[in-house]
């Protein structure tokens, strides 16, 4: 059982309850523990009130030294040992942030203390920032100064910070395979210009294989190029980067490089069509129609048996393994406290758009029929492996097609945005995590829809942009062509990314053989 708040014991030095305190959670009473820290910390004969602005900044570093980095780094030592959940690390980072925003009324400038500046962005193009918003959290309660560029940053942007702030490394956040390539750019920027930053990159599109092959091309960037899985092995490289080994560090790394190759699978040449046979399609049930839900038309209660709960409490949740049974947190409670917030303070301003349309397959060609007669052409890719499968494929020359879009409306991306500012993380996290996976909930609830709709049963399948079978965003310009989504409800970028982020849109494919690959 984990230690609560009244078994502080009294007699600890001001700065150890403030050191348990971010380590156990416990906000409430942290900030007068530091000032009392701060305190302890002065000579005997020396009050705070009289203390210079030298003796309080001295014993203010001394205290965040001392008690409060040593406490982040131990949730983190715990985090990566898988004794702590995330949302619970960033309870913690809310502890620190409330403890050093008291802290730094002593400090005699706000970077006096700073291990080092980093600048950091999602790269242009995406509109993810979750994972870039948990490093920032993550760096800059464990001392760092964090120059935070946003989401869709461009090249430009990123080098005009770095002119102006100098950093000790650069953080390059990528969701999307697609917008994963500008880290290339950047790298083979900096390679050209003779830049000598550290880049530290990740994000769920990334690998070390795709990171090494960015830091190898042509020659190897010298300052390095350096994958990171987690805000915490992050953290580790920026630590090293910072410090006395970090010579040492860099040509280990370069060491590693020198001998690193890829093993690259070969792909079948041939573009040859598929075995598959397309089949008779069903009618169309709404000509001419495009269909919109919203507000009561979409019961989030019926949504939400739809929620694929393991990719809600394990991915967006972060509550996993034997930590999460072991500190007592139950995420079927969670999910019901987190249903019935949305509910009540209305948290989600749900949308749903689809349609159907005559569609004729044409190799790797789909030409979709607008009801004012144009033409909209898909081109999807096809597969170098397997049975060289296409999207395309699956439909013949007289066929059916639906589209659909769906999102949890732009609430939510303001509010997350917002008590991120507030501190509030932990809640963000959670609100962030419960509207992605109610996207894809709304997704499937409108998949099955247009399956009863069409009347073709549990058949075919639906396929997004961004994943191996078609991963192209930019159709989902193709998409809004079609389906003509409201601006204010759904608008995509110029790269064809979705606003707001908790959005998906798919093609529902009929064909009862349809099946997922890679390219």
């Amino acid at each position: 059982t984990e230690k609560r708040q009244d078994q502080i014991d009294e007699s600890w030095s001001c700065g150890k309850k403030c050191n348990y305190r971010i380590i156990h959670r416990l906000k409430d009473g942290i900030e007068n523990d530091v000032v009392l820290a701060i305190s302890e910390k002065l000579q005997e004969n020396v009050q705070i009130a009289d203390a210079s602005e030298i003796e309080k900044h001295k014993a203010a570093v001394s205290t965040l030294n001392e008690d409060l980095l040593p406490a982040m780094k131990e949730v983190g030592d715990k985090f990566g040992a898988g004794e702590l959940i995330l949302p619970f690390v960033l309870k913690s980072a809310e502890c620190m942030k409330a403890a050093v925003k008291e802290l730094e009324k002593y400090l005699m400038q706000k970077d006096g203390a700073s291990k080092g500046v980093l600048v950091l962005g999602t790269v242009q193009g995406d509109v993810h920032d979750i994972g870039k918003n948990l490093v920032k959290t993550i760096f800059e309660n464990n001392g760092y100064t964090v120059h935070d560029l946003g989401k869709q940053v461009p090249l430009q942007k990123f080098l005009e910070k770095i002119k102006e702030v100098n950093p000790d490394a650069i953080g390059l956040s990528a969701l999307l395979v697609a917008t994963s390539k500008q880290m290339g750019l950047f790298v083979e920027h900096a390679r050209k210009t003779g830049m000598s930053l550290p880049v530290l990159c990740g994000g769920a599109a990334v690998n070390s294989s795709f990171i090494n092959r960015i830091a190898k091309k042509d020659s190897t960037y010298k300052p390095g190029v350096f994958y990171c899985n987690t805000m915490f092995d992050g953290l580790k490289i920026m630590d090293k980067l910072v410090s006395d080994e970090r010579e040492k560090f860099v040509l280990e790394w370069q060491e590693k490089m020198e001998k690193w190759s890829e093993n690259v699978q070969k792909k079948v040449t041939s573009v040859q069509r598929s075995d598959v046979k397309p089949i008779n399609p069903p009618k169309i049930p709404m000509a001419n129609k495009i269909t919109n839900l919203d507000g009561a038309m979409i019961p989030l209660d019926q949504i939400w048996d739809f929620i694929d709960k393991k990719s809600l409490f394990k991915l967006s949740w972060g509550i996993r393994g034997n930590a999460a049974k072991k500190i007592g947190v139950d995420p079927e409670k969670l999910f019901l406290e987190w249903s019935e917030r949305v509910k009540n303070e209305n948290l989600f301003e749900p949308h749903i758009v689809y349609g159907y349309y005559k569609c004729k397959g044409n190799d790797t060609k789909l030409e979709v029929q607008k009801w004012d007669g144009n033409v909209v052409t898909f081109d999807f890719p096809r597969s170098g492996h397997e049975r060289r499968l296409c999207i395309s494929d699956y439909f013949g020359a007289e066929d059916t097609v639906a589209f659909q879009a769906v999102t949890v409306g732009k609430k939510v991306a303001d509010l997350v945005e917002k008590w991120n500012k507030e501190d509030r993380y932990t809640d963000a996290y959670y609100l962030h995590g419960f509207a992605v996976e109610t996207a894809e909930a709304l997704a499937e609830w409108t998949h099955r829809r247009i399956r009863t709709e069409l009347g073709i049963g549990d058949s075919g399948l639906r396929y997004s942009w961004g994943f191996p079978s078609c991963p192209d965003v930019g159709q989902h310009k193709l998409v809004w062509d079609l389906l003509q989504p409201a601006k204010e409800i759904m608008d995509i970028t110029s790269e064809g990314q979705i606003i707001p982020e908790q959005s998906t849109a798919a093609i529902v494919v009929h064909h009862p053989k349809a099946a997922y690959f890679t390219i």
